[in-house]
């Protein structure tokens, strides 16, 4: 587990799983053989697997506790969801809730859902089997979801183009049928301390969760980036992204902006320690992880 303070807000990752998942040539599209043999030195071990060469990357969730609010931000893959198309995620047992609990957070404390965006990865936990039906894991929790977001996965055709597994059927219609889903616009503010910021590309309503208190600032940037590489190779946009350009130059504006800041950035696949810094580096980016002393490249 990981555990940040910003003021008055406190903020702890809680993990689904984390190990090498995937060859660079399939996470990015774009990417060349030479140019990951140019980081290479960098990435391995923690990031990249020397033996194998897949990148690292990992599934968690933060819960974010406020003055007002516990906000559980992304719910993973979640159980017992038949992914035939993705065995990474099919019918799983993952200790999820165990390592909520850890955390002194029982599902029925959790106040708000936010989902960055509606990728299969990001909304398994909305939901879990009881009695063989799909019911909201977060009983007492509004579950926010960006309208634009929700406007393109409804229709069949565009989620037809990423995978052919049902996943809005046991993972997002459940809690859209139970009357506990907001749609929201992708400002929205849960508070004072606590907002959203449109960063769409990797899907139309992909949004980053904004804190400041205490005179510190966070940013949940969700999949803006799924490696550290892609600091140091901003035009590589992965194989999820909805529209690859736009996810290029939404990306770029980010480095761009909170380069040189002390904002710390907590992306939801890099694996632990998992946030950190961007930091420029040449005519590109580095992030420098907090908490093991030096930069990541």
């Amino acid at each position: 587990m990981a555990h940040w303070t910003f003021g008055e807000v406190a903020v702890d990752r809680v993990l689904e799983f984390e190990q090498p998942l995937l060859p660079p040539h399939v996470l990015f599209p774009t990417s060349t053989a030479e140019a990951v043999e140019s980081h290479r030195h960098w990435l391995e071990p923690a990031l990249m697997d020397p033996a194998s060469g897949l990148l690292t990357l990992s599934l968690h969730s933060f819960v974010v506790r406020s003055r007002h609010h516990t906000i559980l931000v992304d719910t993973c893959t979640g159980n017992d969801k038949p992914r035939p198309d993705k065995p990474r995620y099919h019918m799983k047992s993952w200790p999820y809730l165990e390592n909520l609990a850890a955390i002194g957070v029982a599902p029925e404390e959790i106040d708000f859902v936010m989902c960055t965006h509606l990728h299969i990865d990001h909304v398994g936990w909305n939901t879990r089997l009881v009695d063989g039906r799909w019911v909201p894991t977060f009983a007492n929790a509004r579950y926010l979801i960006a309208r634009a977001e929700w406007d393109h996965w409804k229709e069949d055709t565009n989620r037809a183009r990423y995978t052919s597994d049902r996943y809005p059927e046991d993972s997002i219609l459940p809690v859209i049928e139970a009357g506990q889903v907001e749609f929201v616009d992708m400002d929205y503010a849960f508070d004072d301390e606590i907002w959203l910021d449109p960063t769409p590309g990797h899907t139309p309503g992909h949004v980053c969760v904004h804190i400041t208190s205490g005179g510190r600032e966070a940013v949940m940037s969700g999949d803006i980036m799924h490696h550290p590489v892609q600091c140091a190779e901003p035009d590589w946009s992965s194989c999820f992204c909805v529209d690859p350009e736009h996810s290029h130059q939404t990306r770029l504006a980010f480095f761009e902006r909170y380069a040189n800041s002390d904002v710390l950035i907590m992306p939801a696949h890099f694996p632990t320690p998992t946030a950190g810094l961007i930091r420029p580096w040449g005519e590109t980016f580095r992030f420098e992880f907090s908490g093991i002393g030096e930069a990541a490249a």
